[in-house]
């Protein structure tokens, strides 16, 4: 019999009340069982996983690093179990699930808040825990211990649905006291400053056309048109003076506010950021690309009362946002 078949659910409870609580007595009395019945699953619970979990101290039961590594776990895995036994049920107003949520980061700072302040109201006791995209975002749309993925994908597996969400141009963004900051936009003037680019995962190795390949699933990495920028200062006879790489449009933004530098970013972050930082915005001079944002989830998953729900949620942040 393998460890799982031996496990019962209502131990993950137990762990997940210890762990709040920090106390036999107060975990009995929130699971409506007696203080001997949590010490009783408690050393199960010890021998299942190997470890001490909880030892006392000063402060109550104080969980070790495995206890604080499978609390976080069962903290999103829990109430989608609930998703998985009673998958019509589902209540906003009442409900305490944890949603997960990977974007590029831009959408982090340019659409998550609205997200969030509407998860507030209408789902109050609900958790939103955003993450930048990352490589193994599939293993997690899988498992389901992630609901939803924004960013630009191209190929994607089947089981997999992807739904265009959004889409932003580029523009070009100098400080206003940037000596040319007041030129005529050219690519010859571009030519004269030094670049921020952008490259959004920096633990990607020799992306493809800026796109990482990883488990049938292509995701943009390189997030600022650079493919358009290069080809058209090849084509003028020009080079540009990549000077910067920034792990996001804030981060560029915050450098071109500090230096002569310019930086390609999408027009909704640099709009958001314009008077903070003193910039400048203006079209490329060339043929530019758009940035398209999709949504991506699990066929199976999305199509669940929790999940569907918050996919309509981010819609309505995406509408409140353009309106």
């Amino acid at each position: 019999m393998t460890t799982v078949q031996k496990f019962d659910l209502n131990l993950f409870r137990l762990l997940e009340a210890l762990y709040e609580e920090r106390s036999v007595s107060r975990a009995a009395e929130r699971l409506f069982i007696t203080p001997s019945a949590v010490s009783h699953s408690l050393r199960r619970l010890r021998l299942l996983m190997n470890d001490e979990l909880f030892t006392r101290g000063p402060r109550g039961m104080m969980p070790t690093p495995r206890a604080h590594e499978v609390a976080r776990r069962l903290h999103i895995l829990l109430p989608q179990l609930t998703d998985v036994i009673n998958p019509s049920e589902f209540v906003s107003s009442d409900s305490d699930r944890v949603f997960g949520v990977a974007c590029v980061p831009y959408l982090s700072t340019m659409l998550m808040p609205t997200l969030a302040a509407d998860l507030a109201v209408s789902a109050p006791h609900t958790h939103l825990d955003i993450r930048s995209l990352y490589s193994s975002v599939v293993d997690d749309l899988d498992s389901g211990t992630l609901d939803v993925a924004l960013g630009n994908f191209r190929r994607t597996p089947k089981r997999l649905v992807t739904e265009e969400l959004l889409r932003d141009d580029y523009v070009w963004v100098m400080r206003r006291l940037n000596p040319a900051a007041g030129a005529v936009p050219t690519l010859e003037m571009l030519s004269t400053v030094p670049h921020v680019d952008l490259l959004i995962d920096g633990a990607v190795v020799n992306p493809i056309e800026s796109y990482e390949v990883r488990q049938g699933l292509e995701r943009l990495v390189v997030q600022n048109s650079v493919a358009a920028a290069e080809e058209a200062f090849a084509e003028a006879g020009l080079r540009r003076d990549v000077r910067y790489h920034a792990p996001d449009s804030i981060a560029a933004l915050a450098i071109v506010a500090r230096t002569d530098a310019a930086c390609l970013v999408p027009v909704s972050i640099a709009r958001l950021f314009e008077t903070h930082f003193d910039l400048v915005l203006f079209e490329p001079p060339y043929a530019s690309t758009t940035l398209t944002i999709q949504m991506l989830y699990h066929g199976e998953y999305g199509a669940r009362p929790a999940v569907a729900w918050l996919l309509d949620r981010i819609r309505a942040a995406v509408q409140t946002k353009s309106a």
